[in-house]
Parts: structure tokens; C-alpha cells; sequence
């Protein structure tokens, strides 16, 4: 139960993370975007670690600590970069559907690397949260097939679900270690590895000159520090809590409610209207990942 408490808890602030995502975004590069918030979540896992009096350098495996830094350059670095630059050609509400693939992801993953399997309450619950996804992201016929024939957005998919399937790899690959991992130290490890890594991808990338302007204090971050806390810092360490005390599987379906949380806090704070299809998604959602919990 702990574990589902934490899946829904990192959903939640994800879909608010997402939303100020999108007004980051205007400011800010994919790649200095993802390079900034990955310091501040850095900054801010560190004081805890501090504050909660936890090693920062454990007397553990040397693999333990390879397997953390490939899981934070797959599931951060690239995850987060491909995932920003998706975002920007989609917008949030296009982004909500891509981001369903994440759950097969996990799902399949799972089976190949761990040989988890799903109980029938929780496939069910799985099928009702993506279906939910499908039936609140429906859109008329014809913005549908504007969407199709527009390249920009066709490429903007094609990130973001290259960015669903490293985000699913970055997190299945570690979920036998952190059972027996502090989780503030594993993200701290992730983190490590995807912000040295963004650096020196900064570094090698032509546009470097652009990218360290764009990272030059300005009101910029004010607009980027509250989605940096929430997303990459406060649904992070739930995120991984939830991948620790439950099965892989079902914290990527109560991952996945992320989706109806962002239909919901978009009709809150953006004033966008709950239409039928919505009310149904919310409803499927809810008793699927009611299903997922007692499953």
C-alpha cells in the first residue's frame, strides 16, 4: 500500500510539474532546461541528505554505483532532454498521450528483466488508467488529421516516446537495487551522473555559447524553480519510493494517472473546460487505479 501511496503521490506532482513545464519551456533550451533543474533537484536532494544525516558516499558495490550513474544518464539525461523537446512541439495536452506509453514500457521491461507479472485486478486496473488516457486525449477528426500531416508534431512524438522508453529502461534497471538502497542516496547517484553528463553534452554541443547564456541568472528561473522542485525533486523521490515498495508494474500504472491529474489541474489553474470525454476518463482512471491498489 505504502508503495501505491507513492506512485499516485509522484503522478500528482508530475502533472503539476508538467504544466509549469510548458511555461519553462518558453524560456528555456531542452537542454539548458534540463541541465537547470537537474542542479536545483541535486541542490535540494543534498541539503535532505544532509538534514537527514545520510552518506552521501556508502560503503557499497562498485556496481551499485555504475548501475546508479547509467540509470541516471538513461533515465535523466536523455529521458529528460527528448522528453522537453517533445513537449515544446506538442504542448501538455498532446504530451498526456504520448506519455502512455510508459506504462507498456515499464510493463514489458519488467518481464524481461525482473519476470514480474500482473495479477488480473491490476491488468484490468492498467487497461482502465490507458484507456482513460485514450478517451480524455480524443479530439475531433479534423484537428486529428491536422495533427498527423504536420511534421513538427509527428517529430515531437517520435521524442517523446524515444523518451518514454529510455525513462521506463532508466527506472526498471535499478528496481532490484533499490530494495535494498536508501532512496535519497540512489537519486542522489542519479542525479550525479544525469547533470555531469548534460555538461558535457553542453560542452561538446556547437550551441554551447547559447546554452550558457540561456543558464545565466535571470527571471527565467523564477519561472523554472517551482517546476524543478516539483518535478524533479518532489515527484522524483516519490517516483523512485514507489518503484521500491511495490512491483514495477503497478507503480507505472499509478504512474500513469499523471495524465487525469493534468485534465483536472488544467481545468483548475488553466480554465480549460471538462468535457464529456474527460468526465469519463477521470471516472475509468479512478476505479483503475483503485483496482491497480487492491490488486
Amino acid at each position: 500500500m505504502l508503495g501505491s501511496v507513492f506512485a499516485l503521490a509522484s503522478a500528482f506532482f508530475w502533472a503539476c510539474a508538467v504544466i509549469l513545464f510548458k511555461k519553462s519551456g518558453e524560456v528555456f533550451s531542452p537542454v539548458s532546461l534540463n541541465i537547470y533543474i537537474s542542479f536545483v533537484a541535486l541542490i535540494l536532494v543534498s541539503l535532505t541528505m544532509v538534514i537527514l544525516n545520510i552518506p552521501f558516499f556508502p560503503d557499497k558495490p562498485i556496481n551499485d554505483w555504475l548501475l546508479l550513474a547509467l540509470s541516471g544518464f538513461i533515465g535523466i539525461t536523455l529521458a529528460d532532454v527528448f522528453f522537453f523537446i517533445a513537449l515544446n512541439r506538442l504542448g501538455a495536452s498532446l504530451v498526456a498521450i504520448v506519455e502512455c506509453l510508459y506504462l507498456p514500457c515499464v510493463i514489458f521491461f519488467s518481464f524481461i528483466l525482473l519476470g514480474e507479472n500482473l495479477s488480473t485486478n491490476a491488468i484490468i486496473g492498467g487497461l482502465l488508467v490507458l484507456t482513460a488516457v485514450f478517451v480524455g486525449s480524443m479530439k475531433k477528426k479534423e484537428v486529428t488529421k491536422k495533427i498527423v500531416e504536420d511534421k513538427i508534431l509527428l517529430s515531437g512524438i517520435m521524442m517523446g516516446s524515444l523518451s518514454m522508453i529510455f525513462l521506463a529502461a532508466g527506472i526498471v534497471m535499478i528496481k532490484e537495487l533499490l530494495e535494498h538502497t536508501d532512496i535519497f542516496w540512489a537519486t542522489f547517484v542519479r542525479l550525479v551522473a544525469g547533470t555531469l553528463s548534460l555538461l558535457v553534452l553542453i560542452l561538446c554541443h556547437p550551441k554551447r555559447s547559447q546554452y550558457f547564456k540561456e543558464l545565466k541568472f535571470s527571471k527565467a528561473w523564477i519561472v523554472s524553480f517551482p517546476a524543478s522542485v516539483t518535478g524533479n525533486y518532489l515527484a522524483l523521490l516519490f517516483w523512485v519510493a514507489g518503484m521500491k515498495y511495490t512491483t514495477a508494474s503497478r507503480a507505472a500504472i499509478l504512474n500513469q494517472m499523471s495524465t487525469v491529474f493534468i485534465f483536472i489541474l488544467a481545468a483548475v489553474f488553466l480554465k480549460e473546460k471538462i468535457t464529456v470525454n474527460k468526465s469519463i476518463a477521470i471516472l475509468l482512471a479512478l476505479t483503475g487505479a483503485c483496482l491497480t491498489i487492491l490488486g
